[in-house]
């Protein structure tokens, strides 16, 4: 991976390049990011840069032994921690680590630099648990810093998503992020900072990424997908500024598509009080894994967001496809003021909910009973 591989973000490339080669770079940076601006690309194109022999001013060579190494991620002295979870062949009595899934990280960050949360764990096929930093982790971490570096150089410890370590796992890695060994350079990328807890965040010089322009990321997706000028400022805004989101906007992935359609039965279900065509529809819903359960309640936000521009007659700031148009105007002219904020506070209360683990059934009962009631005067009695 190289600089000019990674979309964008030529501003924070100028930067770390200013860091390094100012020697000024911390020993341990923290990357805070919204899915898709493309700080795991980046920071592998910073690590290359760092590692290569035989780079410029603006980019390693890409094609000495190291820059080899790294863009294929088998570095000897390259690391990563990611978040993983027990499966049929790694059980849990295995204590699942990030090394029993290398290759097929490897092979998934190769094939997508700008993978998501979600899409690592369909890879790894744990889509009905959520993924974790365990103390285990800690300790092979500990581990292997603690060695000499095989190839004579500096070593790069690569954590992604750390807000999901748990207490005791942070605490472990405390001191080695405080006094780590000569040489050692960990990067932590996180998309939900705030989450971290802050003895980890005060031992990290953070930077904080920024979405990219509508100018720059229009220009990229116009090109990468053949679009017209139009459409890509849609995309850009719909993102955004977001290009791994872009990307997966445009593709139009079956289960955006599923989630507009689970969105728009339970708003349909509840308007209309048909209550047992409601129970069985969150009955769905509530089989379909925990990492998709919160992505549709993402998902349904955004919707409620553009179906109440809409009513307010703002459809230029809404963001709305072709694919969504009828039933966003269906819903604009139909729900009720007072049911948008209701509503938003109880797909949050579901999201949190889902993240503490609370049995997905009675997660997704709760949020019908209360769209239901919600929406008890309006509309009618099939």
């Amino acid at each position: 991976m190289r600089f000019s591989d990674v979309k964008g973000q030529e501003e924070l490339k100028s930067g770390l390049r200013q860091f390094y080669n100012q020697n000024r770079l911390s020993h341990a940076l923290m990357l805070c990011e919204k899915a898709g601006y493309g700080a795991l690309p980046l920071v592998l194109a910073f690590i290359q840069y760092m590692c290569c022999k035989n780079r410029t001013e603006e980019d390693s060579c890409g094609v000495c032994p190291s820059c080899g190494k790294i863009s294929k991620m088998i570095h000897a002295d390259l690391h990563f921690a990611v978040p993983v979870n027990s499966t049929k062949k790694i059980p849990s009595d295995k204590k699942p680590v990030t090394d029993h899934f290398i290759d097929k990280w490897r092979e998934s960050v190769i094939k997508n630099p700008y993978l998501s949360e979600e899409e690592w764990y369909s890879e790894i096929e744990i889509e009905e648990k959520s993924g974790n930093i365990s103390v285990s982790e800690a300790a092979a971490i500990t581990k292997k810093l603690s060695l000499r570096s095989y190839e004579g150089g500096d070593k790069f410890m690569v954590i992604w998503l750390p807000e999901n370590m748990n207490r005791e796992a942070s605490n472990k890695l405390l001191k080695l992020l405080e006094e780590p060994p000569a040489g050692t350079y960990f990067f932590l990328i996180s998309q939900s900072p705030e989450s971290i807890i802050s003895t980890i965040t005060s031992r990290c010089q953070m930077i904080f990424m920024k979405p990219e322009s509508t100018e720059v990321l229009s220009s990229i997706i116009k090109q990468e997908f053949s679009l017209n000028h139009d459409d890509s400022l849609t995309w850009c805004r719909i993102s955004g500024g977001s290009y791994g989101q872009a990307v997966r906007l445009i593709k139009g992935s079956q289960a955006d598509m599923a989630f507009f359609e689970y969105t728009d039965k339970l708003l349909e279900y509840s308007f209309n009080k048909n209550l047992i065509e409601l129970i069985k529809h969150w009955e769905e819903i509530a089989s379909i894994g925990r990492e998709r359960q919160k992505q549709l309640c993402v998902y349904a936000l955004e919707m409620l967001r553009k179906i109440y521009v809409t009513k307010l007659g703002r459809t230029e700031i809404s963001n709305t496809t072709s694919a969504e148009k009828e039933r966003i105007n269906y819903w604009a002219n139909r729900l009720p003021e007072e049911f948008y904020e209701k509503a938003y506070l109880n797909l949050n209360k579901c999201i949190s909910d889902l993240e503490r683990n609370v049995n997905s059934k009675l997660v997704f009962s709760d949020l019908s009973n209360r769209f239901f009631i919600s929406l008890q005067n309006y509309g009618s009695t099939k």
